[in-house]
């Protein structure tokens, strides 16, 4: 399948947010008032159509992704909407990949993290930026990343800056997966919206690590909070001249409806990288790998055509 730029699409980083999601926030004494402050203030979301029990999030998303030309979406998932993802992709086959999120306190993690494989997940997700007292370096997350690996998993990890408030950035820097890396070399670790905000230390683990990847998901605001300035041209020219084409994947990180899929995001990125193929840097073949060659061959996964 063809987006309207005309090349295959992989998107490898959204949300599956449903009603199941909406009630694990409110248990987790979220606010949702507040989030929709600073998505309003931090995001291009202006406003968000609450899912509840009449929501089809499947149908929607299979309707976003034929309307835009992409061939598939990677959904984040938890516990609350695992059973709900399972029939979306049974309803609407090659459309989604799942990457499991997992907390390193959860002594049930590999074993959940097993299922997961068994039912056809691709990945893992890490949230080190909400973590407190843990880092993703500690000897226990070594149970994750083992069972990751033998299941060939990629790990998606969140460093950096959060939409959150409570995040807590003593555990947000990218490079100590630096020792999961080293300790773990069978396994692929993606550090998620360029290091939001810690871009420089992604960039030298591309020199530290042949298994540590990036993907470009979100609006990538962190770019306003640095000493310096930076566009998006520019974050992919230091990331391809760091590691290359190969090391990138492209998402966008969309959650809520009525935004929906962000075609924005593709239409933005396919452009700066667009005008770095004017520049000599990257090529076609250099392109068609960030928006989808990439995601297939780290997973094997073969959308719908």
């Amino acid at each position: 399948m063809r987006s309207k730029l005309g090349i295959e699409v992989i998107d490898a980083h959204a949300h599956f947010m449903t009603a199941g999601s909406m009630r694990a926030w409110a248990q987790r004494g979220r606010s949702m008032t507040s989030f929709q402050k600073r998505t309003a203030t931090r995001t291009d979301m202006k406003s968000i159509e609450m899912p509840d029990e009449n929501f089809d999030s499947a149908q929607r998303w299979a309707d976003e992704l034929d309307r835009h030309g992409v061939s598939s979406v990677g959904f984040m998932i938890g516990p609350e909407t695992y059973d709900e993802f399972m029939e979306a992709r049974r309803r609407f086959p090659g459309c989604f990949l799942g990457y499991l999120n997992v907390q390193p306190t959860d002594p049930d993690a590999p074993k959940k993290i097993r299922k997961a494989a068994e039912d056809g997940f691709y990945g893992i997700k890490l949230y080190p930026s909400s973590w407190r007292g843990v880092h993703a370096y500690d000897e226990q997350l070594r149970p994750i990343y083992e069972e990751a690996q033998r299941h060939r998993m990629l790990v998606f990890c969140h460093f950096g800056v959060s939409i959150g408030g409570e995040a807590d950035l003593r555990s947000g820097n990218p490079i100590d997966i630096q020792t999961p890396a080293r300790d773990f070399p069978e396994l692929n670790f993606v550090i998620a919206h360029f290091g939001a905000g810690f871009f420089r230390e992604v960039l030298l683990m591309q020199y530290q690590a042949d298994n540590v990847y990036m993907d470009s998901s979100g609006s990538n605001i962190w770019m306003k909070y640095l000493p310096y300035d930076l566009d998006l041209k520019g974050i992919f020219r230091h990331a391809i001249k760091a590691g290359g084409a190969n090391k990138i994947l492209f998402g966008t990180d969309s959650t809520f409806f009525p935004r929906g899929f962000r075609y924005n995001i593709l239409e933005e990125q396919f452009n700066a990288l667009q005008s770095l193929k004017a520049d000599g840097l990257v090529d076609d073949d250099g392109i068609r790998l960030i928006f989808g060659g990439n995601h297939r061959r780290l997973t094997g996964y073969k959308p719908r055509e």
